[in-house]
């Protein structure tokens, strides 16, 4: 029962999770379109810096930006902080059911690594960690060049970091969740209260006094350029060839780049001179990415050989390593169903899942999760054999 229930919490955060992100992506994609899209006016307005005209859904509106308000404060001014907050709580909520929860299972490397215990210390500790230096960097660093520079390499450190501490999955979807806090982290502690000082000065008649000041700009430059990264590292824990490879790190920071280059396409798009040298530039570091987490090519068996398979052996270490969960009834606690509805309980059910065992036990060694069952080195080693031989069952 307890199983069930984690079931439905996980299903549950996902769902809000991704709903409250797309409202928060979808309105950071938006507004930071309109911001670039922005032409000064003509003739000129007064306060007014630039102006747009877009049609969508049948009307024509026209929008207008005040650098320093319209000489007011509006009634009913719309404020975009809630996608944020939703997004990163439920975010944290949905780490704490999958990882914290099943740290035992989903969090720690093994037996011979964190206990889950420290593990959930050390991963909730993360998010302050990665806040605090990220905004001694901002504070302390006058190049914006210099600073973007600082901040990837502080998420590539974090990442390498995490993959020795945490299973691939957590330190993937862990990288993914220290960029979303600096992201939450600039709109709430830095963008709101400039946002606010700025209508009360507004208020008070000193707005043209008024220096709204180069950080929340620059944060927000972070933000717009983290955006694609943080996605793929929430989608890339579906897909244990990224963070199964032993190049995973370096895989990431370069789908992350190729990320990086297709947002920097779009801003300079919306700028009106699209510059698509920079598609280019991630589709090759795209495959050049490929490239590199490539699983290992399994040298198939000399001629007579393949007979030589020790298949008792074999159906002994998918019975002790990988049945325990992945069984019509998994004897495994924490399991009431086997995972993805993947069923190894038998030789013969294993040899029809081949493929898929290769991918999760030798491409990409991540099962068992956790390694909670044991699999040595050299067992690994015996299921490559089996499956280059073509998954004999006799």
């Amino acid at each position: 029962m307890e199983a069930y229930i984690a079931d439905w919490l996980h299903l549950g955060l996902r769902w809000l999770h991704v709903v409250a992100a797309i409202t928060w992506v979808g309105s950071s994609f938006y507004f930071n379109r309109i911001d670039r899209s922005f032409r000064p006016p003509e003739p000129p307005v007064d306060r007014v810096s630039g102006q747009l005209w877009s049609i969508h859904g049948g009307s024509i509106y026209n929008y207008s930006r005040y650098p320093t308000g319209p000489g007011y404060v509006p009634e009913n001014l719309k404020w975009s902080k809630w996608e944020s907050v939703g997004t990163w709580v439920s975010g944290a909520l949905l780490l704490a059911v999958v990882y914290w929860w099943g740290a035992g299972i989903n969090l720690v490397t093994g037996p011979d690594g964190l206990s889950p215990a420290v593990a959930i210390l050390v991963s909730a500790g993360s998010m302050v960690l990665a806040w605090v230096v990220y905004d001694i960097m901002c504070r302390t660093i006058p190049s914006d060049h210099v600073l973007s520079v600082a901040v990837a390499a502080f998420m590539g450190l974090l990442l390498w970091i995490f993959l020795q501490i945490f299973s691939g999955k957590a330190a993937f979807l862990h990288v993914g969740i220290a960029m979303a806090t600096l992201m939450a982290g600039n709109v709430w502690f830095v963008i709101l209260p400039g946002q606010k000082k700025m209508l009360r000065a507004i208020k008070d008649g000193t707005i043209d006094r008024f220096d709204v000041g180069a950080d929340a700009k620059r944060r927000n430059y972070h933000s717009n350029y983290l955006t694609l990264p943080i996605v793929f590292a929430m989608i890339a824990s579906h897909f244990p060839m990224t963070y199964g490879s032993a190049y995973a790190w370096l895989g990431f920071m370069l789908i992350s780049a190729a990320g990086v280059a297709v947002r920097h396409f779009f801003n300079t798009m919306h700028h009106g001179h699209a510059q698509a040298r920079w598609l280019v530039i991630a589709a090759l570091i795209s495959v050049a990415a490929i490239v590199l987490l490539a699983p290992p090519r399994l040298t198939p068996p000399a001629n007579g050989q393949a007979a030589a398979v020790d298949t008792g052996r074999i159906a002994s270490i998918i019975e002790a390593r990988c049945a325990a969960c992945h069984a019509a009834k998994p004897s495994m606690p924490g399991f009431n169903a086997p995972p993805n509805g993947l069923v190894l309980d038998s030789l013969q059910a294993a040899a029809a899942h081949a493929q898929k065992i290769r991918q999760m036990t030798i491409d990409a060694p991540i099962m068992p999760p956790g390694n909670l069952t044991g699999m040595s080195d050299e067992e690994r080693a015996a299921l490559a054999g089996w499956l280059a031989a073509g998954a004999p069952t006799k």
